[in-house]
């Protein structure tokens, strides 16, 4: 039983040694107090009870995750390094790759790629969605 269980037990235990009359208002009063903190008491030990098995589910979970992170990352400590160092070796190609500019419009940097890129070609900023080339006004003009 638990500590509020107990307490319950006491008071009941108490008001039967007290004699309070169920037939008087305020021992009805105080029956019926009595009888909502036995309630009270047995619904708290129902939670406890879940609790507590709730608490050792999570436990058994957080052993399971710790188990598959040793399993998919500890092995390829190794490999993960060569991986990287070849990763990084890919990434100063593709930035070789890559053209910088400015949106005379907002000013923000767009990258095209060099070997892909058509001056023909209707260029949009992603940021204010107009032409990043404009036509230069002498070439309407002529």
């Amino acid at each position: 039983m638990s500590r509020m269980g107990e307490k319950v037990a006491y008071l009941k235990g108490l008001a039967e040694g007290l004699g309070v009359n169920a037939e008087s208002d305020q021992g009805k009063l105080m029956l019926a107090m009595i009888d909502a903190l036995e309630a009270f008491a047995e619904k708290n030990a129902e939670m406890e009870a879940r609790l507590s098995e709730l608490e050792q589910y999570v436990e058994e979970i957080d052993d399971d995750v710790s188990d598959l992170e040793e399993a998919l990352f500890s092995d390829d400590d190794d490999d993960d390094d060569e991986d990287d160092d070849e990763d990084d070796d890919d990434d100063d190609e593709d930035m070789d790759a890559l053209i910088e500019y400015e949106c005379p419009h907002c000013g923000t940097v767009i990258f095209f790629d060099e070997e892909a890129f058509d001056m023909e070609e209707e260029h949009l900023c992603p940021n204010c969605h107009r032409k990043v080339f404009e036509e230069d006004e002498q070439d309407d003009e002529e």
